[in-house]
């Protein structure tokens, strides 16, 4: 799988997802990723979308526009409602479709850039959150939480739309350092809690967890690009704007990483039963 290289309005959209940005600093940051990119290039791309109102730009500082916020958002909850009702209907394959999956059926995916693994892992997260009953919260279990230091918005705005639905999430976290403790201020004690847990849970350091009800999102992420994780976490102390950007470096590293999607009552539960040791529910 190749990706195209992005163009100047993606990046705008990347960099400001995690938002406002001082315009000559958002510029250097799209030239240290396009470095034949020249500044009037990106005042063109600036405002071509500040006339499609993509973004708002207010002295030196640009960031997105909420009403187009507003209209991506209309268009993928319409889009999601299709898709699921679509999905639960039909009859494909269960490689592509995974709600159609069996008892003790799965299917596995591979990714050669942890990007392509990430769409599709959210795209495959939200849909299970979706489906999934509230008898259950959602289990998470990461080497480290660093989803939340490297796209704080975006994790947030999936933990508040699962509270909105009446859900809760449950992350457990492999590790204790400094890092590992720091993210705690993100989380609370009902909807969406959070434990730095120093027992080894699974023996492998690149291995991720997700269970909803019965099914299961295994995700088993680059060997070399987890040791880098791992000795970020273990070497940094303090987080800032720089760190953040050292370790996004480190998840933009191509590898292979593997995905699979399971149904299996007996083992979700056996799972639960390791997010009980931490949680009450």
């Amino acid at each position: 799988m190749f990706l195209k290289k992005k163009k100047i309005e993606d990046i705008i959209i990347d960099i400001l997802s995690s938002g406002p940005e001082n315009t000559l600093i958002l510029i250097e940051k799209i030239r240290g990723i396009r470095h034949t990119t020249t500044k009037q290039a990106v005042y063109k791309v600036l405002r071509g979308l500040r006339d499609n109102e993509v973004i708002v730009q207010r002295r030196e500082e640009v960031m997105i526009s909420n009403v187009w916020l507003g209209k991506i958002s209309d268009f993928i909850e319409t889009t999601q409602m299709h898709y699921l009702s679509s999905a639960q209907l039909s009859h494909q394959r269960p490689d592509s479709n995974f709600l159609s999956l069996k008892e003790k059926e799965k299917i596995s995916y591979t990714f050669k850039t942890f990007e392509t693994t990430d769409i599709f892992w959210a795209h495959a997260f939200n849909i299970l959150t979706t489906v999934s009953s509230s008898l259950f919260p959602v289990g998470l279990y990461n080497p480290h939480e660093w989803f939340i230091l490297t796209r704080p918005e975006s994790e947030l705005f999936i933990f508040d739309n699962m509270k909105k639905e009446n859900k809760s999430i449950m992350i457990l976290a492999g590790g204790t350092t400094p890092l590992d403790i720091f993210v705690k201020k993100y989380f609370d004690a009902t909807h969406k809690r959070y434990f730095a847990c120093p027992d080894k849970l699974f023996p492998k350091r690149n291995y991720y967890v997700n269970v909803f009800d019965d099914f299961i999102i295994e995700v088993w992420l680059d060997h070399k690009i987890s040791e880098r994780i791992d000795n970020f976490y273990n070497t940094t102390t303090t987080f800032n704007d720089i760190e953040r950007e050292k370790l996004l470096d480190i998840t933009r590293a191509k590898g292979r990483n593997k995905l699979v999607i399971s149904r299996n009552k007996a083992k979700a539960d056996k799972l639960r039963k390791v997010f009980k040791k931490y949680f009450v529910f």
